[in-house]
């Protein structure tokens, strides 16, 4: 099935799935190390770099093992930390 949508829509859907997510979730175990992370003196510098590597576990956790439909949605469409070709935020 092919569908074409302008950028004002795909923003919509970027969107909803993004706060479908965030509900499903709640504070990420990615998220709360972060806040730890700083909280205990870690730079953001470092704390950032280990964030971004706890996120894309959480991501393939869900994409590739739970096969959460969410998150294989939003990847499809918009990429994810989970895609093997990178991350772009659109």
């Amino acid at each position: 099935m092919k569908i074409e949508l302008n950028e004002d829509q795909l923003e919509i859907i970027r969107m909803a799935l993004s706060n479908a997510i965030e509900k499903f979730v709640g504070v990420s175990e990615a998220q709360a190390n972060y806040i730890q992370n700083i909280d205990s003196g870690m730079t953001e510098i470092e704390a950032k770099k280990n964030f971004l590597i706890d996120n894309k576990r959480e991501w393939e956790f869900y994409v590739k093992k739970k096969k959460n439909g969410l998150f294989i949605l939003y990847d499809q469409l918009f990429s994810s930390p989970a895609s093997s070709n990178g991350y772009e935020r659109r």
